[in-house]
Order: C-alpha cells, then sequence, then structure tokens
C-alpha cells in the first residue's frame, strides 16, 4: 500500500492527494497556468496528548510562486482533512504579509478540484475540503504566501493506526522545479513509523533530530520535481494496548472460571466420597 502511494508519473498532476488518510497538501491554483512555484516550506507542530485522547496539529506553510507572464488572478485552493477539528476557525492566509479573506468549501465531484485527488475509498469521511483565496500575481513577479491553522485530532475509536500526510505531490500542480521541505515537530507520545526512503528509487529520505521535548522529521527536495504523492508519521492509539489488557483479563477470566469449576468439582467428588464412607461403617 505504501509503495503504491510512492509511485507516479512525474508530469502527471491529477490523483495526487490521498483522500483516503488524514492531511493537508500544498497549494493547488485553480487552473492549468504559467505560476512557477518556487520554494515551499512546511512546518507541522503534533502533540500527541496521550493522557486527554487526542492530538494537537499547529501547521504553518510558507510559499514563494513566481509568475513569469503578464499579471493573473488566480484562485488557489488549500486541501485539508474534515477531521481536523478547528481548522477553519484559526486559519490564516497571508498574502506578501497581507491576511487575506477566504472560503472553506466541502468538495463536490462537480468541483475543478476533483482531478486533483485520488478517489480510491472515498467517502463522507475520507475526503479532502478545500480553502479558497483569491490572488493577484504581478508581472514577472514573485509572491510570498503565508497558510496557517490550529486544529486538534480526536482519538477515533474505529482504528488502531493513525497517519497524519503531506501531500508533497500536490506541488507538480505547478509549472518547474521546486525547492521544499517538510518538518513534523512532534512533542508528547512519539511517532511509530514514518515515510523512509525507497533505495534505489527516488532521492528522498527522512532525517531524524531530537530537541528538548521532542523529535523532529524532516523531508528535503533541492530544485527538482517531487516524485512522490506523501510523506507521512504515524501513531498507534492504545487501543491495541485496551485490547490487550481486555484479552488478557478474559484469559484470566476463563482460567480462574476453570479453576473454580474444579475446585467445585473436587468438593463435590470429595462430599460423594465421604458419603459412601460413612454409609460403609454403618
Amino acid at each position: 500500500m505504501m509503495l503504491s502511494l510512492t509511485f507516479v508519473i512525474p508530469n502527471f498532476k491529477a490523483d495526487i492527494a490521498s483522500v483516503k488518510y488524514t492531511g493537508t497538501g500544498n497549494l493547488f491554483p485553480e487552473e492549468n497556468c504559467s505560476l512557477i512555484m518556487t520554494n515551499a516550506s512546511v512546518i507541522f507542530n503534533v502533540d500527541y496528548k496521550e493522557q486527554y485522547n487526542r492530538i494537537d496539529i499547529g501547521f504553518k506553510g510558507n510559499y514563494t510562486i513566481y509568475n513569469p507572464n503578464a499579471t493573473q488572478n488566480i484562485t488557489l485552493a488549500a486541501p485539508f482533512s474534515p477531521i481536523f477539528k478547528n481548522l477553519e476557525s484559526t486559519c490564516v492566509i497571508k498574502i506578501d504579509n497581507n491576511i487575506k479573506p477566504f472560503k472553506l468549501i466541502q468538495l463536490n465531484w462537480s468541483d475543478p478540484w476533483a482531478e486533483y485527488l485520488d478517489s480510491v475509498g472515498l467517502g463522507m469521511s475520507n475526503r479532502r475540503n478545500f480553502i479558497l483565496t483569491n490572488v493577484t500575481f504581478p508581472e514577472n513577479s514573485s509572491v510570498k504566501i503565508e497558510y496557517g491553522f490550529e486544529a486538534y485530532i480526536d482519538q477515533p475509536n474505529s482504528d488502531d493506526r493513525l497517519y497524519i500526510y503531506y501531500d508533497v505531490g500536490t506541488s507538480r500542480a505547478w509549472n518547474g522545479t521546486i525547492t521544499e521541505r517538510v518538518e513534523f515537530k512532534t512533542y508528547g507520545k512519539l511517532p511509530d513509523s514514518y515515510s523512509k526512503n525507497i533505495p534505489d528509487r527516488y532521492n528522498y529520505s527522512c532525517t531524524i533530530s531530537n530537541f528538548s521535548n521532542g523529535r523532529s522529521y524532516t523531508w528535503d527536495w533541492v530544485d527538482e520535481t517531487i516524485m512522490i504523492d506523501s510523506v507521512y508519521i504515524s501513531y498507534s492509539y492504545p487501543l491495541n494496548r485496551f485490547w490487550g489488557f481486555a484479552g488478557a483479563f478474559i484469559i484470566l477470566g476463563v482460567y480462574a472460571g476453570a479453576n473454580v469449576a474444579l475446585v467445585f468439582i473436587a468438593i463435590k467428588v470429595y462430599k460423594i466420597i465421604k458419603r459412601k464412607r460413612i454409609k460403609s461403617r454403618e
């Protein structure tokens, strides 16, 4: 499954966000255009508060987009999972340090953004919603865009593992090559796994470093077309431990019940034998 998320035709721009998993991604242009995203820097602050059964997510992305042609007005979309709660009320988009208005849409397959999504397993709970904003790109100039939010994820009851993705392949929606860094800074419970390099395939790898109260997972690309769709970290939930404990209790219960039954049978046998001895004496 993980390999299938990695292999992709480099010049193919559609189906580059995997909607089956929790995550967000790069900005999409509304339509094919000549704009070039030259740089992107993304930081997730992920704090797994295990005692509260939730994960706090802080996201900040900085993007530089160059317009080599005449001035254009373009609608940009920032995709994210609906599982990120409180996102809309905390979202901020800045264009060259000026706050811009935006609107949130829930995806319909009639929307132009659907072409960027992998529809496998798509359902009401497995999809991307979009934050939309209009941006003017002056002729032969670069525009700096900052996009961020504070959200949280409740611990689900239906699964025992959570993947948090960043859809790096969305950079292929733009022309040219890109220099990009994606960093997950994790606090509290540390991830159980993360996206790793596949030897002899594509030149990307995860750099892991520790800081005073957490751990960082970082991926870098320098002036290139990103050949993979996603990077991720993942957590296993206490559900496994719950069922482990529950299983242990069940086994102990069965064992204890069997012992009680044996004791009961032994008492019955003892009483029968005792009665026979008494009768034989009489």
